[in-house]
């Protein structure tokens, strides 16, 4: 085997060996290169109007995200907090209200008789409402998982070109050439990615807050954190933050449930064809289909954790089969073909055109001719 197979086979054989044995903590280490990622973006955004280093703008950014969850805990933190315990308090009770009115109607009982109650409260109540609030009443449970990711962000961000370099003496001299290229354009899709998507799940979360209030509804303060913090999950990420919302909806009648579910349709027809399409121009287009089996395979394989990476996890091997697989061998000529296409500008008139086979062969240089089985010998290799 070359030294180009075995950096390559080493390269990506070591995470998938990790993920093999301990997947949770190389997820982990994923989501802490998006902060990394994020936190970098940011820095070099604020540092490069001065002409400063990238790093420079760092300690801007991690003192000003401290200043808006300082801010964020001091005004919003202790109404959330009772709004997130009476959700979980009072999602079973919506879920049996909601069942209540379905028996009144003749569709309701015809749908409730497919399903046993007791299966269908164990499905849809903890089942959906539970994943639905676990971003919120899982936060405590997670607390390590929240300082291993950020340290590893902010290391990350503060010295990226060591990690790089790092990276970089693991791949054979001769493909080193390429590696920064790919590197370039990896940081350039996540950066953008995760950009995007943070900007997408603020505005879904102020839509979301100011509607429900308009509706009306109760405890709109924490169902609009949980569709802000549900939205960087693309397509079911807003379909699981809409199920506590219907929910609680329920116990107000009929009316409520479809302006609500109205509510939440028209927020995601203008985040997913208005504001997407305008903050992800730099980002790479994740097609649906792609994400929906992206995040089914991870769901299925990590569990919650899976899922909520999916969409970047798909959006680094598309980058990595365009740039590793389609540009550098698919669309890559061959030497010896290479070598005899004709030039473009000299077939304008001007400069020098290369002679191809037919030009040789009546030149007396054709593919049987000893000088022009060396070339091609010297081409090979």
């Amino acid at each position: 085997m070359s030294r180009a197979a075995t950096s390559l086979l080493v390269l990506f054989g070591l995470p998938l060996g990790l993920l093999l044995v301990a997947p949770r903590a190389v997820l982990l280490a994923f989501a802490g290169i998006l902060l990394g990622v994020a936190l970098r973006g940011g820095a070099e955004a604020l540092a490069r109007p001065f002409g400063l280093p990238g790093w420079a703008g760092l300690p801007v950014v991690i003192l000003g995200l401290l200043g808006l969850l300082g801010l964020g805990a001091w005004f919003a933190a202790p109404t959330l907090a009772v709004q997130a315990d009476d959700l979980v308090q009072q999602l079973p009770p919506a879920w049996t209200r909601l069942r209540d009115i379905a028996e009144g109607t003749g569709w309701g009982r015809a749908l409730l008789s497919e399903f046993e109650a007791g299966d269908l409260v164990s499905q849809v109540g903890p089942g959906a409402a539970g994943v639905a609030t676990a971003a919120v009443a899982g936060t405590a449970a997670r607390m390590t998982d929240g300082i291993f990711l950020v340290f590893l962000g902010i290391f990350l961000a503060a010295t990226p070109a060591w990690y790089l370099a790092g990276l970089r003496r693991l791949v054979a001299p001769a493909l080193r050439p390429g590696f920064d290229p790919v590197m370039r354009a990896l940081g350039r899709a996540l950066g953008a990615w995760v950009g995007a998507q943070l900007l997408a799940m603020a505005i879904v979360g102020g839509l979301t807050f100011l509607g429900l209030t308009l509706i009306g509804m109760p405890l709109a303060g924490i169902l609009a954190v949980l569709a802000a913090l549900l939205g960087f999950i693309p397509i079911l990420g807003p379909i699981i933050a809409w199920v506590p919302a219907v929910l609680l909806a329920a116990g107000e009648g009929w009316t409520v449930v479809l302006w609500v579910s109205g509510l939440y349709l028209l927020i995601q027809v203008v985040e997913g064809d208005l504001v997407t399409p305008l903050v992800q121009s730099r980002a790479i287009r994740l097609p649906p289909g792609l994400i929906l089996a992206a995040q089914l395979v991870m769901l299925t394989l990590f569990g919650l954790l899976g899922l909520a990476l999916a969409a970047p996890v798909a959006a680094v091997l598309l980058v990595l089969a365009q740039q590793l697989y389609v540009e550098a061998y698919l669309e890559q000529a061959p030497a010896w073909q290479a070598a005899s296409a004709p030039d473009p500008a000299g077939s304008r008139g001007g400069g020098h055109l290369s002679a191809g086979p037919r030009q040789a062969s009546r030149s007396g240089a054709g593919p049987d001719d000893p000088s022009r089985r060396g070339q091609l010998a010297n081409d090979g290799r």
